[in-house]
């Protein structure tokens, strides 16, 4: 898609953000995730967390110049966990989603290599994305977009653990 523009979230991206979310965790996590967990997923809980978080966590949309919509998020930034063995990768990915139905045309490589330069301006030199060890697709777009894979962790989700593997970039 050559109509998308990267740009930072504002209040009123806030629903269709929270939408392409819960819809992509639905979606993507199917018989990955709890059914349960997925199936309580909340759109208005969503919208109100992420107005309290937009002010302070920094989301980035990509739109659809044309029609206004919105069509993928990232939210990237200073790696939060530094405890796991990795400690050379300073940056972090730490979503980054493409509405459901758009896979496939490039929304996630955009999001991906804006959210490279970003986190190479503000000084980081390698970064971490991790995803569902399960989630093959996201998988290779990782290894296809140059990701190396570092490793696992497991990672807590509605009570229960999954595997999370680790994929490095030099940025």
């Amino acid at each position: 898609m050559d109509n998308i523009i990267i740009e930072r979230m504002k209040e009123e991206d806030i629903q269709q953000v929270a939408k392409i979310l819960i819809d992509s965790w639905k979606i993507a996590y199917k018989d990955i995730i709890d059914e349960t967990f997925l199936r309580n997923l909340n759109l208005e809980e969503k919208i109100e967390k992420l107005k309290q978080e937009y002010k302070v966590k920094e989301y980035t949309i990509a739109r659809n110049k044309d029609t206004n919509e919105i069509v993928g998020v990232t939210r990237f930034g200073k790696r939060l966990d530094e405890l796991d063995r990795f400690t050379e990768y300073d940056g972090e990915i730490y979503a980054l989603y493409v509405k459901p139905g758009l896979l496939r045309k490039k929304i996630g490589s955009k999001l991906l290599l804006y959210a490279k330069e970003k986190l190479k301006e503000q000084g980081n030199h390698k970064m971490i994305i991790w995803c569902l060890k399960e989630n093959q697709p996201s998988r290779m777009f990782y290894e296809g977009m140059g990701g190396i894979l570092l490793g696992e962790k497991m990672r807590n989700i509605g009570g229960k653990d999954y595997p999370l593997v680790g994929y490095g970039y030099e940025i």
